[in-house]
């Protein structure tokens, strides 16, 4: 329920350039398909919070060409960048990891949106990233991101919601 009220907030605070609805595909783990370019493991025990949201970052990988099941397959638009990470709910009331909220800052300091058809095909699995996370809860997963091909990544931007300041993350 929390997951669908997260997901009004975020096209409510779309400029209208965003406000296209991509329709929703559906996959399981072992359907994602991937051309990497790179794969780069972040640096030992990146984290960082904002609010009650902790996050850790394992891995960011650019390059991607397209993900889902082999039969409907989403392209990317450049390509894709994927940002492995945990996150933990520390405070006492669940809360929700908002996609629309985060963003990626490449190596020119261009900011990036999640790429929120590839997010849904990424965190398929139950409990997904995407879900409510109770309170001292823990969850794993993807957060994708469209970019222009050719394109690295220098930072994540963690928002605890649409409007907080959010936390930089050095993704290098």
């Amino acid at each position: 329920m929390l997951l669908l009220a997260g997901v009004g907030t975020y096209f409510a605070y779309r400029t209208p350039a965003e406000s296209r609805v991509p329709p929703t595909l559906t996959a399981t783990a072992g359907d994602i398909a991937a051309v990497t370019r790179d794969a780069v493991p972040a640096q030992a025990a990146v984290t960082a919070s904002e609010g009650t949201l902790a996050i850790s970052i394992s891995k960011t990988e650019c390059g991607v060409t397209e993900v889902g099941p082999a039969d409907l397959p989403l392209p990317a638009e450049g390509e894709f960048c994927l940002v492995t990470m945990t996150v933990q709910n520390t405070g006492k009331e669940p809360r929700l990891l908002d996609p629309g909220a985060q963003r990626a800052v490449d190596e020119h300091g261009r900011s990036h949106r999640v790429a929120e058809q590839a997010a849904v095909l990424m965190n398929d699995q139950d409990p997904s990233l995407l879900d409510e996370i109770p309170p001292g809860a823990t969850r794993h997963g993807v957060v994708p991101f469209d970019v222009p091909k050719g394109i690295r990544l220098a930072a994540f931007q963690l928002h605890k919601s649409p409007h907080s300041a959010g936390v930089r993350v050095s993704l290098s």
